[in-house]
């Protein structure tokens, strides 16, 4: 007998899609030009600027390179720009300048205006994300102002052989990720990029907890269950769920909330206990459960039962494998593995630039979902991101081709084609819903590092970091 109750009536139920279902893709190019544009991003650049001048290669000339980037996954940098010097990649702004210059404005260009950009841009990201994700716990939209999920992440290896790493044996690491994901929006709400790769996670997690607001539910693996994280969501009047970390021993055994006995050694117990000490001391609930092989225990700071039950408490810490499908994502669908330099600012930017473009179709996703009647977790990324990239280049040629028609022929009226005729701005919904694999996924994933470097461990690395990575 399962200890844990089956969803509630209210998960939207799911259909089998009728094959006349089509999916329209054209609102994706709309959603990132209409968000990023020059105005917003002369305000982030004279906001945060020093000494720095935007000359040719503007904040929001650059911004749309890298998430050209993000979306074309080019050879490299240096065929891209190729292209734009030809005018033949329309998602790229057109700019009088070399490529020389390019090279030489992003080695000095801080990193810090782009994150700044994307902080800016999240505003308007959530107005636009529609909260249809993880519909199986809705019912915490009632108690809690927002639920995220937390988690850190090393990036790939860097590929290209830099004279600052001939030397240099192992696998080089360009730096460490942090976010927070929302839960029921399905977007990335805060990252965090640091260079160096051997930073710790829970130093980043303390730096971003206090952006975190009143009222939100905060879930996350055993790493972060310690006494100074729940010590730090208390001051902010927030709360968190954390898998109970072996370093954090139980000074005290209060009571024993309420305790379910199923089939076999299966068990779900709810107790009140006090860990640390003196002005350390945290009142939390252990939850701990047991069923067959899968075995689980959970602290968290929500002492009221009825806003949070220990059954949701399973069920939500099972859905925290979300943030790290958001790393998936980026990595492997958005070739977020793959970087083009080993300029800790040029990392940084495309970093950022793909985390705009995935919450782009991430909003994408659950608007399709809304509109088909559908969970937006049965559209495969896999599947959908392809298509999507391929509608923000056709569409952006055919604005160009307009254009330059309307341009060469003046004082002629031309009827625009409407999307739905373009091959690349509509998908039948049955072509982008998962399928069930009944053998375990063995590709696609990148090989673990037994050896690994950061920059600090590179001779001239120390140098360039403080050169390169001064926010603004």
């Amino acid at each position: 007998m399962s200890l844990i109750a089956e969803p509630p009536v209210h998960v939207q139920p799911y259909h089998h899609p009728r094959r006349k279902d089509k999916v329209d893709l054209a609102a994706v190019a709309d959603l990132i030009h209409k968000h990023v544009t020059e105005s917003i991003c002369e305000t982030v650049f004279i906001g945060n600027r020093t000494t720095e001048r935007q000359r040719r290669w503007s904040l929001y000339a650059m911004a749309h390179f890298w998430i050209a980037v993000s979306l074309r996954a080019p050879k490299s940098l240096t065929h891209l720009l190729d292209h734009r010097q030809q005018r033949r990649d329309p998602l790229i702004p057109k700019v009088e300048a070399t490529s020389e210059a390019f090279f030489s404005k992003m080695k000095n260009f801080k990193w810090g205006f782009f994150y700044a950009l994307f902080k800016t841009i999240m505003p308007r990201f959530i107005k636009e994300a529609p909260c249809v994700y993880a519909s199986q716990v809705e019912d915490l939209r009632k108690h809690f102002s927002e639920v995220w999920l937390m988690d850190g992440s090393q990036l790939a290896e860097v590929a290209r052989r830099l004279k600052i790493l001939r030397h240099v044996r192992g696998a080089m690491l360009p730096g460490r990720l942090f976010a927070f994901y929302d839960l029921f929006r399905g977007i990335c709400r805060h990252l965090q990029f640091d260079p160096d790769a051997a930073r710790n996670e829970n130093l980043l997690a303390t730096e971003s907890l206090q952006l975190v607001p009143e009222g939100a539910l905060l879930v996350g693996d055993r790493l972060f269950g310690v006494i100074k994280h729940f010590k730090t969501l208390e001051q902010r009047k927030a709360y968190g769920v954390f898998r109970r970390n072996a370093t954090v021993n139980i000074s005290r055994r209060i009571e024993i909330i309420s305790r379910k006995q199923g089939g076999g050694r299966s068990y779900l117990e709810d107790s009140l206990v006090e860990i640390g000490a003196g002005e350390n001391k945290v009142m939390l609930r252990l939850i701990r459960y047991c069923d067959g092989k899968r075995k689980l225990e959970v602290y968290t700071s929500v002492l009221d039962v009825t806003k949070l039950p220990p059954e949701t408490v399973v069920e939500l810490y099972g859905l925290r494998w979300g943030i790290e499908r958001m790393f998936f994502d980026l990595k492997i669908v958005l070739k977020l593995s793959r970087f083009y330099a080993g300029n800790p600012n040029a990392i940084a930017a495309q970093v950022y630039a793909g985390a705009m473009v995935y919450n782009a179709f991430r909003i994408m996703q659950g608007h399709i979902a809304q509109e088909h009647g559908i969970r937006p977790e049965s559209l495969s990324p896999a599947k959908l991101y392809p298509r999507l990239i391929d509608a923000c280049a056709g569409i952006a040629d055919y604005h160009l081709t307009m254009h330059e028609t309307i341009r060469a022929n003046p004082g002629l009226k031309f009827n625009k084609p409407p999307f739905e005729n373009f091959g690349y701005a509509t998908a039948t919904l049955e072509t982008l819903l998962v399928e069930k694999k009944f053998k375990p996924r063995t590709k696609g994933l990148p090989n673990p590092r037994s050896v690994w470097l950061s920059w600090k461990k590179v001779r001239g690395g120390k140098k360039m970091l403080r050169e390169c990575c001064k926010l603004s």
